[in-house]
C-alpha cells in the first residue's frame, strides 16, 4: 500500500516537472513573439518546479531499496600511517642508490665486466689489452 503511494507521489511529480519546462518553453516562446525581453519566469512556474522536484526527491527515495547502515570499521584502532601503508607503492629502485659508495664500486666492477666481454668479443682487442696491460706494468715499474 505504501509503496503504490510513493509510485504515485513519483510520477505526479515528474508530470509535474515534464509540464514546468513545457510551460517555461512556452513563455519564452510568448516573449519573443510580442518582443518583450526574458526578465525571469513566472512565480507560479518557479513555484511549481520547486515542489515538484522536493516531491520526486521526496517520492524516489522511498522507492528504492532501504538505506544500509554504515557498518563499523574493523580498523578504527589502527593509526593513520598504518592505515595509509600502500606497500604496493613502495619501490627500492631510485636515486639514492648512486650516492652510496657501494653502488659506486658495483658500477665500476660492471664497467670492468663490460669491458672484458667487448675486449673478448673483437679478435683485435686481445693483442691491444695485451698491450695496455703490459705498458701499465712497465710503468709501474719505472
Amino acid at each position: 500500500m505504501a509503496s503504490t503511494i510513493y509510485r504515485l507521489i513519483t510520477i505526479v511529480s515528474l508530470l509535474s516537472l515534464i509540464h514546468c519546462a513545457y510551460s517555461a518553453a512556452q513563455h519564452r516562446f510568448y516573449l519573443r513573439l510580442t518582443e518583450q525581453p526574458f526578465v525571469s519566469l513566472p512565480a507560479d512556474v518557479v513555484a511549481q518546479t520547486v515542489i515538484s522536484l522536493v516531491a520526486l526527491i521526496y517520492g524516489t527515495s522511498f522507492l528504492a531499496n532501504p538505506f544500509q547502515y554504515i557498518k563499523k570499521d574493523q580498523h578504527h584502532d589502527r593509526t593513520c600511517d598504518e592505515a595509509l601503508n600502500c606497500p604496493s607503492f613502495i619501490t627500492f629502485d631510485n636515486r639514492a642508490k648512486a650516492m652510496s659508495p657501494e653502488f659506486a664500486m658495483l658500477r665500476t666492477l660492471k664497467q670492468q665486466q663490460r669491458l672484458r666481454q667487448n675486449s673478448s668479443r673483437s679478435t683485435h682487442s686481445g693483442r691491444v689489452s695485451e698491450a695496455i696491460h703490459s705498458s701499465e706494468s712497465t710503468d709501474s715499474q719505472e
